[in-house]
């Protein structure tokens, strides 16, 4: 199990660094795969999330890739809102809310796939609105246990003029805060099976840093394209999970 963890974890850490995604949403049905139970599964993958988001974003400052002094702000508006999305929760059923993030995935994703990955105008350096940004993006991550990056990436460069790389490496960076939190809460809960965690957590920071590599070294154009596919790919995923009940 060692060694299927190992590469799961390497493998899952080169997607989250070349796609600027968490992970999640491949690692969880693997570990599933593998024997481990629901609860389980999640906690490692938050764990591995925490590892390689934390990694990565000390590799994309040190390439200046972006400037954490603003950026932040995109992290402190997705705690509050992953704070009001787990009292949403409870008000809203979940096929509303299962619907409502398909359709703003759906919108934002067509937005990316008409957009050039070479912004035609300036960045939107904004403060308070990254806070606004962060929080709405956040409130779907509580309600929905996603990282929140498949949001983000298309909003930033679709809306704010970031560069598609930017955008993905930002994305990344947002995973951090609402991974921490998830790993904090579910390790006060007694649900990280942490030798597990570790194992693929470690393993991952290999994949980060080959996923990062990458990302610096593909055309724009040409990672816009495979960026785009991947998203449709994991939209069809989701939108079938839903449909099919």
């Amino acid at each position: 199990m060692v060694i299927e963890l190992a590469l799961l974890g390497i493998s899952v850490g080169a997607l989250s660094g070349f796609f600027g995604i968490g992970g999640g949403t491949v690692s969880v049905p693997i570990l599933l795969y593998l024997g481990f139970g629901i609860k389980e599964a999640i906690g490692i993958s938050v764990m591995q999330m925490v590892a390689g988001s934390l990694l990565a974003a000390w590799i994309h400052h040190k390439k200046q890739t972006y400037v954490v002094h603003d950026i932040k702000y995109f992290g402190y508006g997705g705690i509050v809102g992953a704070i009001i999305g787990g009292f949403l929760v409870k008000l809203l059923q979940a096929t509303v809310l299962e619907w409502l993030f398909l359709s703003i995935v759906a919108f934002t994703l067509g937005r990316l796939a008409l957009s050039s990955p070479v912004p035609s105008r300036a960045e939107v350096v904004n403060r308070p609105l990254y806070s606004l940004i962060g929080g709405f993006i956040g409130i779907f991550s509580g309600m929905l246990g996603v990282g929140g990056s498949i949001l983000m990436t298309p909003i930033l460069v679709s809306f704010m003029g970031f560069p598609l790389k930017k955008a993905s490496a930002v994305g990344l960076f947002f995973v951090m805060f609402t991974s921490v939190s998830a790993f904090i809460t579910l390790l006060w809960l007694g649900m990280m099976n942490l030798q597990a965690g570790m194992i693929m957590a470690l393993s991952s920071l290999i994949g980060i840093a080959l996923g990062i590599w990458l990302l610096h070294r593909v055309h724009a154009t040409h990672y816009k394209q495979v960026l785009v596919l991947f998203y449709i790919l994991i939209f069809a995923i989701t939108a079938y999970k839903l449909i099919a009940g």
